[in-house]
């Protein structure tokens, strides 16, 4: 009998038919490597159970040990009822209210909300039974590992609820609005939520071991863009977010191949760099449409949307460097923040990069994303990135196209500037990622403090 939830869709159940689970033996528990980005290890079965099919030990939350009767008045962590429940912190993972690490030690601790979410942006989940026990198998997207959990329901006052039916697990992150609730991860037979439910019910608990790298996904902050290390061979770091976009799960702006401005229709009538006669209702020109050569790799030109809007290092991508992203990191096709896309996990350290839907017509099922390189073969066309659910590959398309960019930095041992005979007070001012953040050096009154590039040269502004 659930308490109060305060639901959040979470992710939708498919059904399985007996997926293997990934343990090597029956010598339990078992920490299982589903390749998560932050190095997040999830155990094969919860505390109490001796195997990953069985419940295990129900617990107040913060408390360490089982009882028989679970509601307020037992509970040790108030007075007697709700509304005056103690402190115990935002996040008990690794203290002495958290039953996982109390009874495993080592590194064992309570999952937190942050790695339920990670759990969900890189799995699967089906709706399976394990030895006739009904529950939800996780499976991997990264390597195709695999654990279970089962409907283990809740207990409030003496009695066990819904067992088979729901699922409940306990997370070390308590209630954002009320002390007297915490997190939990929910499901049934059709969904999964994480939501919130009263610290006394007693809720089952399976734990992780947290990976080095649980804050090292996506962006340190919500001032985009940032220059993201993915441990690129060449040195090359990719921005977080596409042009014209103020965080990784926007789209941004769309440009044809050489243009720097978006506009209503792309097509070759409106294209800038295309002659030709006899369009049709579309606005595509007859076979002897003539395109202008803008060379064979437009990156760092005035044909470069990335530089031109960003300025500093910003450049498009070449096709050489997509595939140097595509063999360097692994990828799938996620939901972040309600977008679909493709997320990309260095294989070097972690670091990850989203990049999200982007095609007008299909935008939550494909992407297409501009290079800077030429096909050597047609002056109409441009190497570009596709992907959908399935697959992802290096395409190339007519330059009219509408498609968005994701910028990098090329080379990051110097910054690039554009060169100038002028004084240093008709130069522009960078940050130190590359993005001009003033026209002219002598209008600084509105920059905050920290140090700046102009003309190549270290500016602090204090």
């Amino acid at each position: 009998m659930m308490k109060r939830l305060l639901s959040s869709l979470f992710m939708t159940i498919m059904v399985f038919t007996s997926y293997a689970q990934s343990c090597p033996d029956e010598h339990h528990p078992h920490m299982i490597d589903l390749g998560l980005p932050s190095g997040t290890k999830w155990a094969c079965c919860n505390v109490g159970a001796d195997k990953p099919e069985v419940n295990g030990g129900y617990y107040a939350w913060g408390e360490t040990e089982e009882k028989t009767i679970y509601n307020w008045s037992t509970y040790i962590h108030c007075d007697g009822e709700d509304m005056t429940c103690h402190d115990l912190g935002n996040d008990i993972a690794g203290t002495q209210y958290d039953v996982a690490h109390v009874k495993w030690g080592d590194s064992w601790v309570m999952p937190s909300l942050k790695q339920v979410e990670e759990l969900k942006n890189y799995c699967t989940a089906g709706w399976d039974k394990v030895n006739g026990v009904k529950g939800v198998m996780f499976i991997s997207k990264i390597n195709g590992n695999s654990f279970f959990l089962p409907a283990t329901g809740d207990r409030w006052d003496a009695d066990l609820y819904d067992v088979g039916k729901y699922g409940l697990f306990w997370l070390s992150t308590q209630g954002p609005s009320t002390s007297n609730s915490s997190h939990i991860m929910y499901f049934d037979s059709r969904k999964i939520d994480y939501t919130t439910t009263t610290r006394c019910s007693g809720i089952t608990v399976r734990p992780v071991i947290s990976g080095p790298n649980i804050d090292a996904q996506l962006c340190p902050d919500d001032h985009h863009p940032h220059m993201i290390d993915l441990g690129l061979p060449s040195g090359t770091k990719w921005a977080c977010c596409n042009i014209g976009a103020d965080k990784p799960e926007s789209i941004g702006g769309y440009y044809a191949w050489g243009e720097t401005e978006e506009k209503e229709a792309y097509n070759e009538v409106t294209y800038q760099y295309c002659t030709g006669e006899n369009p049709n209702s579309y606005g595509w020109y007859d076979q002897n449409a003539q395109y202008q050569s803008l060379g064979d790799d437009i990156a760092g030109t005035q044909y470069d949307v990335a530089h031109v809007k960003w300025g500093g290092s910003w450049v498009m991508p070449s096709v050489d460097e997509f595939k140097e992203l595509i063999n360097n990191c692994t990828y799938t096709f996620i939901s972040l923040n309600g977008a679909n896309g493709q997320m990309f996990i260095s294989k070097n350290n972690g670091v990850t990069i989203f990049l999200p839907t982007t095609d007008y017509y299909y935008q939550d099922y494909i992407g297409e994303y501009w290079t800077s390189t030429q096909e050597p073969s047609n002056v109409k066309w441009a190497y570009s990135l596709y992907f959908n659910p399935e697959a992802l590959s290096l395409d190339y398309l007519a330059h009219a196209l509408g498609n968005t960019v994701r910028p990098v930095i090329s080379e990051t041992n110097r910054i690039h500037l554009p060169k100038s005979s002028s004084e240093i007070s008709n130069q522009a001012i960078y940050n130190i990622y590359g993005i001009k953040v003033a026209d002219n050096a002598d209008n600084t009154n509105n920059l905050p403090s920290g140090i700046y590039i102009v003309n190549g040269k270290k500016m602090v502004i204090k």
